[in-house]
């Protein structure tokens, strides 16, 4: 069994002046490669933080850490992370299809098929192909995080991170969003941390949820969900497993906060 994260007393945060400040403390995780971890938590237990320790953004203050196999900078210096924050972050002046190769552009991806190839199965994928030569300003909130998600998927990232990608969405585009990833998830095995403040969806998409709570951030439920679904990860919303899960973890996460 290959693991994607393994960390071991893993202390994250920043370095103050006079003394570090400490945001997720002692943690210790183990994600298994190809798996899809929903993270839930209240805001300041260092979701975000977590991720950005796992990109190589960010040092950890103490402990060990592991990313597919290896340190966090040697994951990012193979450009096996890919990143999905909040905002799409997409250059105004650059059409979607210039946007989804902007990292071949600056060269920070790996391409293991012809760039055009590449580009054109994503635009694809996440139904841009209509809105390939749109600016950014031409596109509704929805179509640009899609074309974040595809921008990130160019280089075939082995790990994917995604920061509440879908929070300021409306919630029937979020859903549909929701169904699209899981989709892009079973089509590339791609292993999958997912930031949210959303219990749905945080059932709904993962195969496993962990909540934190705060001061200090530390991990206190662990949910696997791969009994609650059938095979693939799928499931209907209205499960009564899943809203089952959702009451338990909606419980988790007000012990929590």
């Amino acid at each position: 069994m290959s693991f994607a994260i393994n960390s071991k007393a893993l202390d994250v945060g920043y370095q103050g002046v006079n003394s570090n400040i400490t945001v997720l403390s002692g943690l210790d995780l183990k994600v298994e490669t190809g798996r899809f971890l929903s993270i839930l938590g209240p805001s300041g237990c260092g979701k975000s933080t977590f991720l950005r320790v796992v990109a190589d953004l960010l040092n950890p203050l103490a402990g060990h850490l592991e990313v597919l196999g290896g340190s966090p900078y040697a994951a990012r210096s193979r450009r096996d992370v890919g990143f999905v924050f909040q905002e799409p972050t997409l250059l105004p002046w650059r059409t979607v299809r210039d946007n989804v190769l902007l990292p071949v552009d600056v060269g920070r991806a790996k391409l293991t098929r012809s760039i055009t190839d590449r580009s054109d199965e994503l635009l694809e994928l996440m139904g841009l192909t209509p809105l390939a030569k749109r600016l950014p300003h031409e596109l509704s909130g929805g179509q640009r995080q899609r074309v974040a998600i595809a921008r990130a998927l160019l280089g075939e990232p082995r790990l994917l991170l995604m920061d509440e990608p879908f929070g300021a969405l409306d919630e029937i585009t979020r859903d549909r969003l929701n169904d699209e990833l899981l989709n892009i998830w079973r089509q590339t095995a791609t292993t999958v941390l997912f930031v949210t403040h959303s219990v749905m969806e945080a059932a709904y998409l993962g195969e496993r949820v962990i909540v934190l709570a705060a001061n200090p951030g530390r991990v206190v439920f662990d949910l696997d969900m791969t009994a609650t679904k059938q095979p693939g990860n799928r499931c209907h919303r209205e499960d009564s497993n899943i809203v089952q899960a959702m009451g338990t973890l909606r419980a988790a996460l007000e012990r929590a906060s």
